[in-house]
């Protein structure tokens, strides 16, 4: 068991440290050595200490009206010990916003189980397909794409850059070609149709997609 946890910022010289508490998040590693620059500069970046030992991280990103919750790792010999609960909350009680937002794939059970322990509802859910990447000239070139004035009140959210949005504070384009509609989004974000081998977030379920939760917690408003 582990002592009392404090609760600090994280700093430039934990990135040895972090990356070692990471590294086998999936098979693959993890993509927070990628970011730890960004987010040391950006946002809350937490870390839960005891006895002089990284057990835990969070990352929060803060928006006009709400903070998204992401990164939440724990040392694997302590999950389930309350560490993500508590760095969670701890990261609230930073926030200078009331609404909280994250997105948990639908597979990974302690990350679901944790946003409902924690208050969080179900508002939405959008599909990660993984393949080569376009960026949206190249969609519009390759797929022969005009924007068009779409309506898109049957749409929840939209995704960029890994932040769920609702569909309200969506500004960009929009182009179709009448099969697909797509968003001006990173990575690309698909409204109707089906795109192969293509990385591209979409509304959509498709057989070669990851399914992520959208959870959502107001306080007080």
């Amino acid at each position: 068991m582990f002592q009392a946890l404090r609760f600090e910022k994280v700093v430039p010289e934990d990135r040895d440290k972090i990356n070692k508490l990471t590294e086998n998040t999936w098979i693959w590693g993890d993509y927070i050595p990628d970011y730890f620059d960004k987010w040391v500069k950006e946002g809350l970046f937490i870390k839960a200490v005891s006895d002089g030992e990284i057990l835990g991280i969070i990352h929060a990103r803060i928006f006009e009206d709400f903070t998204w919750f992401e990164g939440i790792r724990v040392k694997q010999e302590i999950r389930r010990k309350g560490v993500g609960k508590a760095l969670a909350k701890k990261a609230m009680e930073l926030s200078p916003k009331k609404i909280f937002r994250l997105a948990a794939n639908e597979k990974n059970v302690p990350s679901v189980q944790l946003a409902k322990a924690l208050g969080f509802k179900e508002i939405d859910m959008f599909y990660f397909i993984d393949g080569k990447v376009y960026d949206i000239k190249e969609l519009i070139n390759e797929f022969k794409l005009k924007e068009v004035k779409a309506n898109l009140k049957n749409v929840k959210g939209f995704v960029n850059d890994w932040v769920w949005y609702p569909i309200t504070k969506y500004s960009g384009k929009i182009y179709s070609n009448g099969e697909l509609t797509i968003l001006e989004t990173n990575p690309p974000f698909l409204v109707n149709g089906y795109l192969e081998n293509i990385r591209h977030m979409s509304k959509n379920f498709t057989s070669n997609s990851e399914g992520f939760i959208v959870f959502e917690l107001k306080l007080n408003v």
